[in-house]
């Protein structure tokens, strides 16, 4: 079990990417996805594919920027609204864009806690970090609060959204 198929795509383990199994895959037409930890996903048994109802989508992660009151870092949502108000975007960077292989919050947070992937450029995910879901149809926000994740609205600035688009 090193991973599964999904349409004509092999969602294989990245420690099996071997040129042997490469072209296997290639034998059976299937285009190999090497992602990190599929195998420890597997054996913990979780389904397959298990978010092939929903699209997958991108996700962006938002920290705190470096000037911004060091009181609001690290606090549960609650405790920011009462002394700050709602989580402002204009004091969040972005850190990470990309495909994380999954749309679970819970899940995005272990990856971006335990291993940051490639071109994350923040400190591993903790608490008042915000993460974006997004595709064609717009942008869902979550607050990372002490237990679990909160919707919330979090608008960028017309300044903000360029420099996304940009980098797309």
């Amino acid at each position: 079990m090193v991973g599964y198929v999904k349409d004509s795509t092999a969602v294989v383990d990245e420690m099996f990417q071997t040129d042997e199994l490469s072209r296997y895959l290639a034998r059976m037409n299937l285009a190999p996805q090497w992602e990190e930890g599929v195998f420890d996903r597997l054996t913990a048994g979780e389904v397959p594919g298990e978010e092939l109802g929903q699209p997958q989508k991108g996700c962006r992660i938002w920290q705190l920027r470096k000037d911004v009151d060091v009181t609001m870092r690290f606090i549960g949502y609650e405790d920011l609204v009462k002394k700050f108000g709602e989580p402002d975007a204009e004091n969040y960077t972005q850190v990470f864009d990309g495909d994380l292989g999954t749309n679970d919050l819970e899940r995005i947070y272990a990856i971006c806690r335990d291993s940051p992937p490639p071109g994350y450029q923040g400190y591993r995910m903790a608490l008042s970090d915000v993460v974006e879901l997004y595709d064609a149809s717009g942008s869902e926000f979550y607050y990372c609060d002490r237990v679990g994740f909160r919707p919330i609205q979090f608008n960028q600035s017309q300044e903000q959204t360029e420099c996304i688009e940009m980098t797309m």
